[in-house]
Parts: structure tokens; sequence; C-alpha cells
């Protein structure tokens, strides 16, 4: 049966990209001034989406001043309390019934599965149901946005590590979160593939390897070190998706970025994937790491399958130091 919600893909036109402000100072105490350096990257981040269109950081009102400073006059700010800068899985994910109805999906965050407070972030979706005055779905299940990948024509991407995980969802099988998710976001056809587990705060969200360009296509990038149990999901990964095929019966393309072996960082288990770019109106928004040649390999490929839109590189480490990057700081509101 089709759902009267579905969601529609990141490359559509948006209304506005919604960010969250990081409050959780605890949550970066790996260095003196490391959090007022992952604070300042993120008001960088959100200033530069803020030229090609609308950009609301998500703030108690308290704090409103200093995030003002950082992110510039164009970025709106809305007095919502969050714990931390992960929008993309705090937030909801906006579905469309292609008559102008609007709603917020929520995935009912409980913390990367009680890894990190979210006393506010699991909040913040009927804060903004109530803000926008649309109805908030609930999902039936536990996750994360960045734990989910889908094309807006009916085909879902996901990983057993983060969901099928005692952490999440206890006791519920590949079926019912299926049935769950395509009710809730409007899909039809699922595919799992394998991540990794305990290895990150994420246990291997899908947006750190695999998006999607485009239905049909997708884009595939590593982290170093290919012998390692991220280079193995990689692998298993690219291997389903050559045999799988899509909701509409299509073959999937499959794009590659490969990662960058050197880099500025010098933290550990620093986030070196080119997956985990944003797509905005005009613009794509994709972090440069230090090592020219990857770079310049991950912006060409990026303009090659973005034709029309402007690719921005920007140097965003103090938030990939962090497991996560552009994409899991960013949540778009589809325009329709």
């Amino acid at each position: 049966m089709q759902a009267r919600f579905y969601a529609p893909s990141e490359e559509a036109p948006h209304r506005r990209t919604w960010m969250s402000w990081p409050t959780l100072a605890g949550n970066y105490d790996r260095a003196p001034g490391h959090f007022e350096a992952v604070q300042e990257t993120l008001g960088r981040l959100a200033a530069a989406i803020a030229e090609h269109e609308q950009v609301v950081m998500m703030a108690e009102a308290s704090l409103h001043p200093q995030v003002a400073r950082l992110c510039g006059p164009k970025v709106r700010l809305l007095d919502v309390p969050t714990n931390d800068m992960w929008a993309r899985d705090s937030g909801p994910v906006f579905v469309i019934d292609g008559k102008g109805g609007k709603a917020l999906v929520d995935l009912n965050l409980n913390g990367w599965g009680e890894k990190q407070e979210h006393g506010h972030d699991s909040r913040v979706v009927p804060a903004l149901a109530r803000e926008l005055d649309l109805p908030r779905i609930d999902s039936g299940v536990v996750g994360e946005g960045g734990g989910i990948e889908f094309d807006g024509e009916g085909t879902l991407l996901l990983t057993d590590s983060c969901w099928l995980n005692d952490n999440r969802n206890p006791g519920r099988s590949r079926g019912e979160i299926e049935t769950a998710l395509k009710s809730a976001l409007g899909v039809e056809t699922v595919i799992w593939l394998p991540g990794v587990r305990g290895l990150d705060v994420s246990d291997g969200h899908i947006d750190g390897v695999v998006r999607f360009i485009r239905p049909g296509l997708v884009l595939m990038s590593g982290f170093a070190g290919a012998d390692s149990d991220w280079g193995r999901t990689y692998d298993e990964s690219k291997a389903i998706l050559q045999c799988a095929k899509d909701a509409k019966g299509r073959n999937f393309e499959i794009a590659e970025a490969p990662p960058p072996e050197v880099w500025r960082s010098r933290e550990p288990g620093f986030f070196t994937s080119y997956a985990n770019f944003y797509v905005g109106n005009g613009a794509v928004y994709t972090p440069e790491f230090g090592d020219r040649r990857a770079d310049t390999h991950a912006a060409e490929t990026l303009g090659r399958l973005f034709p029309g839109r402007r690719v921005i590189q920007l140097n965003v480490d103090h938030i990939y130091e962090n497991d996560g990057g552009i994409h899991c700081v960013t949540q778009q509101e589809p325009a329709a």
C-alpha cells in the first residue's frame, strides 16, 4: 500500500536547512579549546550554507548572542534547547504528500544506544512540530536520520549494525523494522548493508559510506585502512549493491571517492570519508582533509555527479574529529 507521506530526495529543493548547537562541553574535552573550536567550525559551516538557502540554528535563547557571533547575520536562531550538533539524528525526517502537505517523522533518538546525554535532543522533533504546526509521525522504532539513506522514489538503504541492535531496538526483527520504516517514510524497497558495530558512536551509520546521488546512482567513500573492519564492510556493501535492484527495478551505478592517504588532524579515529557531503540548494558541501590529490578527486567527482551545483569544500576537521561530518550536522526541510 502506498504511504500517504514520503521522504523526498536530499537534492530536491529545500525550504531551509536545520542545524543544532552543541552544548555538552564534556563531550569535547580532549584538549583545551577543542569545544570552542568545534563551535567555531559549526558556525562557519552554517554561514556557508546560509549563502545559498535559509539556515535555522536551534539553540537555547541564553546562548543566542554567542551563536549569532559565530554563525553570522544570515543564520536564523530558534529557541530550542539542544545537547549536541548532530541535527541529522536529533532532528526530524521531513516527509511530504506531493499535494502541499508536510509532516515530521520522529525516529525516537535514544542517545545512539544510550551512549550520550540526550534529554534536550530527544525532544527536538516534538518542539519543531509545535513550532511549525505540522503533524509528528512516530516511526515506531528507535534510530537516527544518519542511519537511513533514501532516494525519494521508494528505495531505502540502512545498516544491520545500527538498526538490528539491542541498544536501539531490542528483540525487533528485520521485518518489523522494515515495516515501520516503510510506513513512516513511504518507501517500498529496503536494502540492508552490514555496517560496523561498536567502533563509533553511531554503530556504523549508512551516511558515512553510501549516499544517493539520484535514483539508481550512489557514491561510496570509505575510510583509511582498507584492511580494517571499515574496509571490510565497505567491500561487502559494494558487493551487495552490485547485485541489488532499487524500488523501480534498476541496477545500481556506483561512483567512488577514495579516502585521503594523509590528513591534517592527529586525532585517533578521525573520520575520513567523503561520503558525508550535504546537498543544498545550488551547492554541495564536502570536506577537504589536506590531501590535495584525494580532495581534488572528490571535488571533481561531486562536480560531475551534481552538474549545475557549486562544490564547496571546507576545512571542518573539528567536526570530523568527533565521529561525524557535514551531513551529520545538517537536516533538510523540503520546499514542497
